[in-house]
């Protein structure tokens, strides 16, 4: 950052230019203004920049601004160099590149290379070659580092033992503008030794600095005793393509031990470097980290194509087989072989929709009405020769002229999937009916079946055909309700996938758990430090960074205090293992320490899955068994009033048997008994699960 410095008695004034500003006696037109001035014009002189060189200009030709001592060159003006000296009536402004009125002693920024800052006199030059041994021996030290991480430490403690220093700090600057210690070596104190104003100065003028009296220095003016101490320090940015990404911050806390130029060279040089392998190191680690995950998404491509490989073949060698069977069931008998041959067909319907390309470039399947009338006749059809077979029939009222939706796919195969087999519980003799109704976007078939008969039971590539395809089923009183959608208005939406949770400020991390969250099934979604307020949708997992979390602890606790998170499990990965009981008290449910692969990762996943579905499985049974208990102590609790108001009854009819009040009385205590019957059957009867995971108390 430039300036324009002024001596005004003997203090040093200046003026810092971010921007283009004018110059002149006006203090309402002039960022840099003088009043008492008296030839100077009210605005006399600007200067602006023009690409990376600032120019200076007069405003108007008679003002007579002077450049080193000559006229400015026409409208035009003249570009400014480091020392400028520019003349206005007796006022003389200094342009400098940095802070003016250093004395590169004491206080000094923007020092040469090593070679520039040493002095030819033999004992300097021994200071040269003993430098530069040094610094060799360092940045071997440091190159020798591959994980970027330790490389960071490496830099201060090499920097620390180069320059003899007593404290260091490395500091990282924050998407915010704020700064965090990364690392710290030496007899630290908190808050004491490591001055913000000093970084802030670093970043915005992108220079090492040199402060031998900092609590004196006028580029930091207005520091107080708790900030800065009154040794020496030096601060140098590590700058990454022209942007600031930290500073390496040394001090020494006695006075009487200043640092000199040629230090502060060494630090710049040695930061420099340090920088450019850190870089590379981070791109390094980067390029492991996608070689990787390339790898392993490569090894399951692969395997995914090996095993779609062996399915088609075994497809193909089970319908070759089915084909000799279908031909062989054709000299059967009339009944059997035509039931035989219409489950072959559709066998072989399955199979050839199974061995179809149904990948991620497959045509998607689009739906078409139907007629009810057509897809009756289809499904009498098919059961016609299972029910011949089971001499028995089905009996279903004339289908109404509309249509039902048809998704596509093998929905037909699937609808008989789920009937035939109650078909064929059927005895001989035994007739089932079937009626049309009509429910809200929905046309209905309701089939009723003879009593004994249990309920369907489907398998789960039944039961996935029908939810995809919109048709929905429910048994009840030895009725079967098939609803068919009117429409693609009433087909399910596309079920979102369940979310996977990560706080994390790494790229790298974030690719790795893309790969992670694809082949779980699930999708990846980042979160803040802090939780986002509530309602949210439900995550399956939550994934936190420990490298990524300012407040590790705190981050945890206010995610297991979120309600859409109280029972979400929490795996914190890159952690400590010393850290993990305080993790773990914190609300955490598992944790990886650094260097975990992604074989690892997508195991622990699949752990704390199953460990999530168990516990939700044992508080299910706890709240039965309570609820089991409750009936049984009812039962108990009311049968034994039951029981005399039933005696008292008894005897007021035989005194007055005309009383028909009396017999209403008996009969509401015969509905209690039964009722009662029924709590007894809740706690001793198992219970029956469903096609939709559900269960419910089997009482008949």
């Amino acid at each position: 950052m430039p300036y324009l410095s002024w001596p005004e008695g003997n203090q040093l004034m200046w003026h810092a230019i971010h921007k283009a500003c004018q110059i002149g006696r006006d203090p309402m037109a002039c960022a840099v203004a003088r009043p008492s001035e008296a030839r100077l014009s009210r605005v006399h002189a600007a200067i602006d920049r023009i690409g990376a060189i600032w120019w200076v200009r007069d405003l108007e030709s008679a003002n007579g601004t002077f450049l080193n001592g000559a006229p400015l060159l026409g409208n035009q003006g003249n570009a400014l160099q480091d020392g400028d000296v520019l003349g206005m009536g007796d006022w003389r402004l200094t342009f400098t590149e940095g802070f003016p009125g250093l004395d590169g002693t004491t206080f000094a920024e923007r020092v040469g290379d090593l070679f520039h800052e040493v002095r030819p006199e033999p004992a300097q030059a021994m200071v040269l070659i003993r430098g530069i041994e040094l610094m060799q021996r360092s940045t071997e030290k440091l190159l020798a580092q591959v994980d970027p991480d330790a490389m960071v430490k490496g830099l201060l403690d090499e920097s620390l033992r180069l320059l003899s220093s007593d404290r260091g700090f490395l500091v990282l600057k924050q998407k915010d503008g704020s700064w965090r210690t990364a690392h710290r070596v030496g007899n630290v104190q908190e808050g004491i030794g490591l001055s913000r104003s000093v970084l802030d100065y670093v970043a915005a003028e992108l220079t090492a600095v040199l402060s031998n009296q900092p609590l004196a220095d006028p580029r930091f003016g207005g520091l107080s005793l708790v900030e800065l101490h009154r040794g020496s320090l030096l601060c140098a940015p590590i700058v990454d393509e022209g942007e600031i990404h930290g500073a390496l911050y040394l001090d020494r806390e006695a006075e009487g031990r200043p640092f000199s130029r040629f230090d502060l060279a060494i630090l710049q040089a040695f930061v420099r470097l340090g920088s450019m392998a850190l870089r590379q190191a981070m791109l390094n680690r980067r390029a492991l980290s996608q070689a990787e995950q390339q790898g392993e998404l490569l090894r399951l491509r692969t395997e995914s194509q090996r095993e779609a490989d062996r399915h088609g073949e075994l497809l193909a060698a089970m319908a070759t087989h089915l084909r000799r069977v279908s031909s062989w069931a054709e000299q059967l008998p009339d009944t059997a072989g035509e039931a035989i041959r219409s489950q072959l067909e559709q066998v072989l319907a399955l199979l050839e929709h199974g061995s179809r390309d149904e990948g991620p470039n497959a045509a998607p399947v689009t739906g078409h009405p139907l007629p009810m009338a057509s897809l009756q006749e289809d499904l009498v059809r098919r059961w016609d020769s299972l029910l011949r077979l089971r001499k028995a029939r089905i009996e279903i009222a004339e289908a109404p002229a509309a249509s039902v939706w048809m998704a596509g796919g093998p929905l037909v195969a699937a609808l008989a999937g789920l009937v035939e087999p109650m078909l064929m519980q059927l005895v001989d003799g035994a007739v089932a009916t079937g009626r049309w109704d009509q429910e809200r976007g929905f046309q209905v078939l309701r089939m009723s079946l003879p009593s004994g008969l249990h309920g369907p039971i489907p398998d789960a590539w039944t039961q996935r055909v029908l939810q995809d395809a919109g048709v929905r089923w429910r048994w009840a009183d030895q009725a079967l309700d098939l609803l068919l959608p009117e429409g693609p208005d009433a087909m399910p939406e596309e079920p979102a996938r369940p979310l996977l949770g990560l706080v994390s400020e790494e790229l790298n991390l974030l690719g790795l758990f893309q790969t992670v969250a694809e082949a779980g099934n699930l999708w990846l979604n980042p979160l803040e430090q802090e939780p986002p307020p509530p309602p949210l949708p439900k995550f399956r997992f939550l994934v936190i960074d420990a490298r990524g979390a300012r407040d590790l602890e705190g981050c945890i606790r206010a995610y297991r205090h979120h309600p859409s998170f109280a029972t979400t499990p929490i795996l914190v990965v890159r952690c400590n293992e010393d850290e993990t009981p305080k993790l773990i008290e914190a609300g955490a449910t598992d944790w990886l320490a650094e260097g975990f692969r992604w074989e690892a990762l997508h195991h622990r996943l699949q752990v704390l899955r199953g460990h999530t579905e168990l516990q939700q499985r044992a508080l299910a049974a706890e709240r039965l068994d309570s609820f089991r208990q409750m009936a049984g102590t009812l039962k108990h609790e009311i049968n034994n009033p039951l029981a005399i108001i039933s005696m008292q009854v008894e005897m007021l009819q035989r005194k007055y048997p005309e009383e028909v009040k009396l017999g209403k009385i008996g009969e509401m205590v015969d509905r209690i008994r039964a009722l009662v019957q029924v709590l007894q059957k809740m706690r001793e009867t198992p219970t029956e699960g469903y096609a939709d995971g559900s269960s419910i108390l089997k009482l008949g």
